[in-house]
């Protein structure tokens, strides 16, 4: 999405070459137990609901305690 405000001279348009809100979308997803940091996941696009679940089974779940698995 181009930026929809900027700096220019008063009464002109702003031009730019740059989109600086395009450069894609970077999200981590982690998990802590206590004070230690158990995973830690990045992500390239947004995260949803399919990709929390797969996160979760095959990354959270083999990480954790035998314990504590249900």
């Amino acid at each position: 999405m181009p930026r929809k405000y900027g700096y220019a001279p008063k009464g002109q348009p702003c031009y730019g070459i740059f989109n600086w809100h395009a450069k894609g979308r970077m999200n981590v997803i982690g998990a802590l137990m206590g004070a230690f940091l158990l995973t830690v996941c990045l992500f390239e696009g947004s995260i949803n609901s399919d990709i929390f679940y797969t996160w979760i089974k095959e990354d959270l779940l083999p990480k954790l305690p035998k314990k504590l698995q249900l």
